[in-house]
């Protein structure tokens, strides 16, 4: 990590204070090895050089305004003058030859003391008290206040001894009566100003102080995580070494052809991933001070048209070479060199069109310098985006819809490259129309005689940098015999080997479409309704999220199962994602078996629901009086349907187990269960004359007296529940034999509820909302396997008919009081 990939809030925070320095030596320029007292006496030299060097410039402007004022007292004044232009001459002269016998806090007080020696013996001279020449003392205080705003005790020592010799001098030396009135008003205007400058100089140097210990820490942080990531970075290369040699070794071997793209596939971006890592090192080289280059006389047309061909892999020719015809001697570290053309070639092909872009390279020579230009017909860099291409992990396109991918390091690596060769680099740009980068270096001391052979620098290009694609190949994803009903996958990524990687994991199994941004995914999808989209998060024109946004949006497609598949990692990432409303999150790199599993479990489950909700169509009669299904499935819109109050006895059974049992079991049996649940509820559903609201997976919801009359509900509603505790027993038993261990507990209340049709005109479900529904769901939350509970006010109703035993009192959620809760046992007689 280095300053420039600090947040900007902590950058400004740094930044703010320093400026305070910014005209002298800065603390930035501070080693860690410095201490504060060696940077200020460093600092209190540069600056009294400052100081003397206004002294000379403004001495001889006052001697005019002698001329004018003091003519009579011109001789003297002009002795006493050119004294303190001979003073001050020699001091600055002696400190710009660093020739000086006192410590620089002495050089501080007496740069203070000798100007005002001459002053004082100026108001002498002009009337002592009453001179006003006693300002001039004011003027070198607060000059030295200023320009060198530290070691307060010099200050004071140099403003003390000059006040003390102006005041003895005028009345040792004064003509005449000394006016109490004069001496105590100069002397109070010359105290004050003292004082409030060395108050200010004590704060800023507190100031400096502070910052400089800041800086040094930063520093020494700095230095101690890039030698950090230096040394993971160098950790990684050897099992990336490993990995690619084996790639290579089975490149070798004769595979089929698909083996063959899959190992060429892990080479290639095996290879960019050395090749980021190789380039983090050597930022991580750079900040610490250890990248040195190892010069000596290369052939630079050689370098330049080596990397090039690296570009040049598709019958088109789109590098056009300029002035690189013959051997061009420079004296330069040629792997590095290479890095600088490998990247400036590379951005130029990723922001230009994928078929028509070209690029342009001209070499011109000079007697001591070359040129190269890259030019491109790209789409250019925006005016105010020029002044910070060359920066660290900056990108032009920073959003989760970026078009183009990178770190953006290149361009910085090339910059200290550059600068490291003792060359510049210069960008023209103009958006939409391209770019040209022009890099000028140094010749040094080649010549044509000292170049060695072209082949022996064009050897180590592909071992440097990885394979470029100058164009996209149609992607041809292999094609099986697969059944017309089969599920299909919508793989959403604008890194094509990922998607042609991708589409052979999953082709065995589903049908799959590919697409290569989220704004074509969208359309895709429309047009062929997947069962299932796996996507990137960060692509161009419409990122993961805008596609899941879209997604849920439609109505066709809001119950599409969306999958995140990408490289933001952890927690934040994660929750991100799920708050959006993706249903599942995969981060990069990931297991090719979890991403199958997962797919597979999303699409098993929603077609579960969509089965789950054809058989609540199907069945919907069967489980309502005939005349309310007719109602429902006529789309009815009467007062009757839209809504009313009622008291109703409400009834929710719920699966014990059927968590576990949906997470181990196949999909198949699961369905089966809960068939075989769901006929035998709605059978005595219907034998009740209960209402049923809908089926949830494994809870039914039933009311009675509603929308048909039903005489003693409460008793009726506590014989269906004595009845579904049978039948589900008898379910339980045969459950067992199967390896299934389920059970079923019951809750049920009686109260008013707002009762009507809800939904909308795909979908209406007859719905009681109120406190008791509400009540019976939480008793049925709290019910053990076989039990019934109910609210005690409630048992007391059908006292006379069953049998029951006191449970305790509940605090249930949603209700402020406790309630005491029985559990029917059975009937009574």
């Amino acid at each position: 990590m280095t300053l420039r990939s600090l947040p900007k809030s902590w950058i400004m925070k740094l930044r703010a204070p320093l400026t305070l320095m910014s005209e002298s030596q800065n603390l930035r320029d501070a080693k860690p090895s410095v201490t504060y007292e060696e940077w200020r006496d460093q600092f209190t030299l540069d600056r009294l050089r400052l100081l003397y060097f206004l002294g000379l410039i403004v001495n001889p402007f006052f001697i005019i305004i002698d001329v004018f004022l003091h003519r009579d007292h011109l001789y003297t004044l002009l002795i006493i003058r050119v004294i303190l232009e001979v003073g001050v001459l020699v001091s600055f002269f002696g400190l710009r030859q660093q020739i000086s016998f006192f410590r620089p806090h002495a050089l501080l007080a007496f740069g203070i003391l000798f100007p005002n020696v001459c002053l004082a013996q100026m108001t002498v001279e002009l009337g002592g008290f009453t001179s006003t020449y006693y300002s001039g003392l004011s003027l070198v205080f607060l000059a030295a206040g200023v320009i060198i705003p530290v070691s307060w005790k010099s200050h004071l020592i140099g403003q003390l001894t000059s006040l003390l010799y102006y005041l003895g001098v005028n009345i040792f030396r004064g003509q005449g009566v000394i006016n109490l009135a004069d001496v105590s008003l100069n002397l109070t205007i010359l105290i004050w100003m003292c004082i409030a400058i060395l108050v200010s100089v004590f704060l800023y140097e507190r100031l400096h102080r502070a910052e400089f210990e800041a800086r040094i820490k930063l520093l020494e942080l700095d230095r101690l995580k890039s030698e950090f990531f230096a040394n993971v970075s160098h950790e990684l290369r050897t099992p990336l070494t490993l990995t690619l040699g084996a790639f290579k070794a089975l490149k070798g071997i004769s595979l089929d052809s698909k083996v063959q793209e899959l190992v060429q596939l892990g080479l290639r971006n095996g290879s960019r991933l050395l090749f980021l890592i190789n380039e983090l090192l050597d930022l991580a080289k750079f900040d610490s001070g250890k990248s040195k280059l190892e010069k000596q006389p290369v052939d630079l047309t050689a370098i330049v048209r080596g990397v090039a061909a690296n570009f040049q892999s598709f019958k088109d020719r789109r590098i056009h070479f300029r002035g690189l015809t013959g051997p061009v001697p420079l004296e330069g570290d040629a792997s590095q060199l290479k890095k600088v053309v490998y990247n400036l070639l590379s951005n130029a092909f990723k922001f230009s069109d994928r078929e028509e872009g070209q690029v342009w390279i001209k070499l011109s020579q000079q007697d001591d310098e070359i040129q190269l230009e890259f030019e491109d017909n790209g789409i250019g860099i925006p005016t105010e985006q020029l002044h910070r291409i060359f920066d660290r992990f900056t990108q032009v396109e920073g959003s989760a819809t970026r078009r183009y991918e990178g770190t953006g390091i290149g361009l910085a690596l090339v910059k200290e490259i550059v600068t490291l060769h003792g060359g510049r680099i210069q960008v023209e740009s103009k958006a939409g129309e391209g770019s040209t980068f022009t890099i000028s270096l140094p010749r040094g001391s080649a010549r044509l005689e000292d170049l060695g052979t072209a082949d022996e620098e064009d050897d180590t290009i592909s071992e440097l940098f990885p394979a470029q694609a100058t164009s996209i190949p149609t992607e041809e994803i292999p094609t099986e015999s697969l059944p017309k009903d089969q599920p299909r996958v919508l793989v959403v990524d604008d890194n094509s080997d990922l998607r042609t990687y991708l589409a052979r994991m999953l082709k065995p199994h589903y049908s799959v479409t590919c697409s290569r941004d989220g704004q074509e995914a969208l359309e895709l999808a429309q047009s062929v309704t997947p069962d299932l989209i796996l996507t990137d998060v960060m692509m161009p024109r419409m990122s993961g999220h805008d596609l899941l946004k879209a997604v849920r949006n439609d109505e066709r497609l809001a119950k599409i199962p969306v999958v995140f598949l990408t490289a933001r990692a952890g927690t934040e990432a994660r929750v991100e994602s799920l708050e959006a409303g993706a249903d599942d999150y995969i981060p990069k790199p990931f297991d090719e078996s979890e991403v199958l599993a997962r797919v597979a479990n999303l699409i098993r489950s929603r077609n579960q629901e969509r089965q789950l909700i054809e058989l609540q169509k199907e069945k919907l009669s069967r489980f309502l009086p005939p005349h309310v299904a007719e109602l429902v499935l006529s789309d009815a819109e009467g007062d009757f349907l839209k809504g009313h109050r009622q008291q109703v006895t409400v009834l929710f059974v719920d699966l014990r187990g059927f968590t576990a049992l949906s997470e181990s079991a196949d999909p198949e049996d699961v369905i089966a269960v809960l068939r075989e649940y769901q006929a035998e509820m709605g059978r005595l559903i219907t034998e009740y004359e209960g209402t049923l609201e809908k089926f949830s997976g494994d809870s039914i919801m039933v009311f009675l007296n509603d929308p048909q009359p039903v005489p003693n509900h409460q008793e009726r509603a506590t014989r269906m529940a004595v009845a579904m505790v049978k039948s589900i027993q008898d379910l339980h038993d045969h459950w067992r034999k199967r390896g299934y261990e389920l059970g079923a507990g019951i809750g049920i209340a009686t109260g008013y509820a707002t009762l009507g049709l809800i939904g909308f005109e795909n979908r209406n479900d007859y719905a009681a909302i109120g406190p008791v529904t509400n009540l019976a769901a939480r008793l049925c939350a709290e019910a053990q396997h076989g039990q019934i509970l109910v609210p005690e006010k409630f048992f007391e109703s059908v006292s006379g008919y069953f049998i029951a035993q006191p449970v305790g009192e509940f605090q249930l959620k949603g209700f402020r009081n406790p309630i005491s809760v029985h559990n029917i046992t059975g009937i009574k007689g």
